[in-house]
Formats: C-alpha cells, structure tokens, sequence
C-alpha cells in the first residue's frame, strides 16, 4: 500500500494517453473509409437539393477533357469500362456515381449512363456539391 505522501508525482498516467490515441484511430479509420481516390481535377456542378447513398458506390469520374477513371483507376480507352467496372464490382450491389466536371459535354454524360444501364446497374447518381 502506497504512503499517502505530498510530494512530486513520479508516475504516468496512461489512461487518458490511450484515450486520446484510440479517439484519433477511429476518426482516422471513418475518414480513410469515406476517402475515395481522385483521379482528375473535377470542378463539380452545385446543387441545392442533393441526397447522399447508403451504400459505398463505385465513383465514376469524368474530367472536362471526357477521359474516364473508375474508382481511381484511369481508362485508357473507352473499351476498357465494361472489364474495368467489372472488377472493381468486387460482388457489390450493382450503384454508381458519376462525377462529372461540370465542362463536360451532355453527350458524353449519356454514354456513360448508356454503359451503366448496358450492365444492369439499378441505381445511377451523379455527384454534385452542395449549396
């Protein structure tokens, strides 16, 4: 049993250090799941009346060139979407969100959606930012 002596105290107190680091953790790892990887500069159109997804979609990416990334992953070609989306399906339920700069043409926006609906995917939406 310890004295009860007034003195300096010589010992640490870790409980509120481990606190403190396990609050950072999980903010850390709810930020990281969030993040998703962009691959172009999008300037993206605004919107007042926006809705968010409940499920992680795969994040379809135009930038004002045209040019495509999926999930983060550039297409060199226009051919390459359908093997591209594919795999980056990983079994997920089939939902998309384009987010397109908002310098791209409407008809590239429509071949893009074509694509999607071509394989079966329900659920289509197009980022924007909020007002």
């Amino acid at each position: 049993m310890k004295s009860h002596q007034h003195g300096p105290i010589t010992e640490i107190n870790m409980t509120p250090f481990v606190d403190i680091v396990l609050v950072i953790l999980i903010i850390f790892l709810l930020t990281a799941t969030v993040m998703l990887p962009r691959t172009f500069s999008i300037a993206l159109p605004q919107a007042t009346q926006a809705e968010k997804m409940e499920k992680m979609p795969l994040i379809i990416s135009l930038n004002g060139e045209g040019r495509i990334a999926i999930n983060g992953v550039r297409l060199a070609q226009d051919g390459d979407f359908d093997r591209i989306f594919c795999e980056q399906m990983h079994g997920k339920e089939p939902q998309a969100v384009i987010a397109a700069d908002k310098q791209v043409r409407h008809g590239r926006l429509m071949e893009i959606i074509d694509h999607l609906k071509r394989l079966k995917v329900q659920r289509i939406g197009i980022e924007v930012e909020q007002r």
